[in-house]
């Protein structure tokens, strides 16, 4: 295995030149970098992470910690997330929480032990003060969690607001929408009480649904899509997660409705699963690989000792029109 002194030694310099060379640290003339570079290349050699990382106190791991890694918001989230973390050269450790409820607090105590240099976190399980009394890096996804933690998150206002508008113009009566856990301090519950207004101002009765099970598995989202479609039978317009959408279309289509004759529809997150429904799904669309870019982005300045200039970072959504909000004659 080719070592830091086989290198030095073949570009005729000494070991610690070319420490300086892959650590970017200290001054070395471009003649003699250029040599180091070339011997490196010619004798094939790849720099040991591990003790790269040790040497500068770092794991070379970043935590993504989520309630569930295989709710489709989530597994896309994750996904252009680790891309984005290999190309600064850092390792995904996935953290999937929501069936043991003390696996949050577990990741943040391997921030506090230095086993991973930062934590990008989208639960909202742990109590706030937890967060708080760490000053160690850490971005939020969509959750407030303190003075000190940026938080990455869409206009939800804006979402909420496009939601109503498609359910209004497709002529619906009586509108239902599926929340998540208000008493959480989250950018999200913004769609949610915009949502609500906007139909209250234009006379349309609302009905809000908190799923008592609120869980992120299949079964959970089933049991709350039968349950609504029974005892909401009035409802014409829903407006839900796509996840929970689609599962609704097919509870209310079980109750014998035509879709998307008998009721209109509008998803939210813009995921893969909101294509799979025929007739097309109305979405509202978050910039799912920005938002883990973005996250990333401002972690890795973070780790490297940098303030973010913005603590709060609100990206845009827009409004992906499908079949399920057009009319058709009933």
């Amino acid at each position: 295995m080719t070592t830091i002194q086989d290198v030095a030694r073949h570009a005729h310099v000494g070991a610690a030149t070319v420490s300086r060379v892959l650590n970017g640290s200290g001054y070395v003339k471009e003649e003699t970098r250029d040599k180091i570079l070339r011997a490196i290349k010619e004798l094939n050699y790849t720099p040991n992470e591990m003790a790269r990382n040790l040497y500068h106190r770092k794991s070379g791991i970043v935590a993504i910690i989520v309630p569930e890694v295989s709710h489709p918001y989530f597994a896309e989230f994750i996904n252009a997330a680790e891309i984005a973390l290999f190309r600064h050269g850092y390792q995904s450790m996935i953290c999937n929480t929501w069936r043991e409820q003390n696996y949050e607090a577990h990741y943040l105590d391997l921030l506090r032990q230095q086993r991973v240099d930062g934590i990008i976190t989208g639960v909202h399980t742990l109590d706030i003060a937890q967060y708080s009394s760490l000053d160690r890096p850490i971005v939020a996804l969509d959750r407030t969690l303190g003075e000190h933690i940026p938080c990455v998150a869409v206009n939800h206002e804006k979402g909420g607001r496009l939601a109503a508008e498609a359910l209004i113009q497709a002529g619906c009566r009586s509108v239902l929408q599926c929340t998540g856990v208000r008493r959480v301090s989250t950018p999200s519950n913004a769609r949610h009480e915009v949502f609500e207004k906007i139909m209250a101002k234009n006379g349309i009765p609302c009905y809000n649904y908190l799923s008592k099970w609120n869980g992120f598995e299949y079964a959970d989202y089933d049991q709350a899509a039968r349950e609504i479609a029974e005892n909401y039978p009035d409802v014409d317009g829903y407006f839900a997660t796509d996840i929970m959408a689609v599962t609704l279309i097919r509870a209310l289509q079980a109750k014998g409705r035509r879709y998307p004759v008998d009721f209109k529809v509008v998803g939210y997150d813009g995921t893969f699963v909101s294509k799979l429904p025929y007739p097309s799904l109305s979405t509202i669309v978050q910039p799912i690989e920005e938002l883990a870019s973005t996250c990333v982005d401002v972690l890795i300045e973070r780790i490297n000792g940098k303030t973010p200039e913005l603590k709060n970072i609100e990206l845009d959504v827009t409004f992906r029109q499908g079949e399920s909000t057009k009319s058709f004659n009933r």
